[in-house]
């Protein structure tokens, strides 16, 4: 389990800075660096680039300082109990600078801690230690480790939560147009960006994101063919159900029965 204690975000400091606590803060802290900084860790020096976290265990030496004239930084101060398996299992090693490519989704976590952390919810400590749980899992997400993740661009929070709105409803966009009218691109310029990220067009997630909603309502509700295609974005339903047939190998009627 998660224990929260403390948390700051964009905590800046000007000049010269520098932390070293021999003996830790007592307890466990998660550090990201929003600027360049120095680490000092057993083995000696380490410079954390911009967009990296460590996370010091309990006890464990902290000696971090500023690398330039702007130091920047969030911080989650916790416990926790019992959780060196889950984040051995996920990747997360202790005392060690870990360099993402996108820091945008933990960063959201962050600030769902924070405003659970004012709530008065009667279940707050559950909620929070799911929260903190969620932050660990991003982080090993979003590592650096030379596998063809995608490429950390000023629109990629955008993308990733249009993607996911797209899968979620694929039925209220009709065009690539609408879609890269939602971030504010032009289409030739969406479509490019839209490929480097996820590695498959626009159009043909649009097209998939459709078919997987008609799968799931042959499957699960009793509406028509001719309701179902409106549903997915299509005005006609013939159109739709030579789609459905191209890519499934069945037609609407058959994958329902089948």
């Amino acid at each position: 389990m998660f224990v929260f204690h403390a948390m700051g975000m964009n905590y800046r400091h000007e000049g010269e800075f520098d932390i070293d606590r021999p003996n830790g803060s007592g307890d466990d802290l998660l550090l990201f660096f929003k600027t360049e900084a120095r680490v000092f860790l057993e083995e000696g020096e380490v410079i954390a680039p911009p967009r990296s976290v460590i996370l010091y265990k309990n006890g464990m030496p902290q000696h971090y300082s500023a690398a330039g004239d702007v130091y920047v930084n969030h911080f989650l101060h916790m416990e926790c109990r019992g959780e060196e398996e889950f984040l051995e299992s996920v990747g997360i090693p202790t005392g060690r600078v870990i360099p993402l490519w996108d820091d945008s989704e933990a960063e959201e976590l962050l600030r769902m801690i924070g405003r659970e952390e004012m709530s008065g919810s009667p279940h707050k400590e559950r909620y929070m230690d799911m929260l903190i749980n969620m932050l660990i899992l991003k982080i090993s997400d979003c590592r650096e480790n030379g596998r063809g993740q995608p490429l950390p661009t000023v629109h990629g929070p955008a993308l990733d939560g249009l993607r996911a709105e797209l899968y979620s409803n694929a039925g209220s966009f009709g065009s690539v147009a609408e879609l890269a009218e939602k971030v504010s691109l032009s289409p030739s310029h969406f479509q490019q960006l839209y490929r480097e990220r996820f590695g498959v067009s626009c159009y043909e997630d649009l097209l998939s994101a459709r078919i997987k909603a008609a799968e799931y309502y042959l499957k699960n509700t009793s509406f028509t063919v001719k309701e179902i295609a409106a549903l997915c974005g299509y005005e006609n339903d013939v159109c739709f159900m030579r789609l459905f047939k191209k890519r499934t190998g069945l037609t609407p009627c058959g994958y329902r029965e089948k």
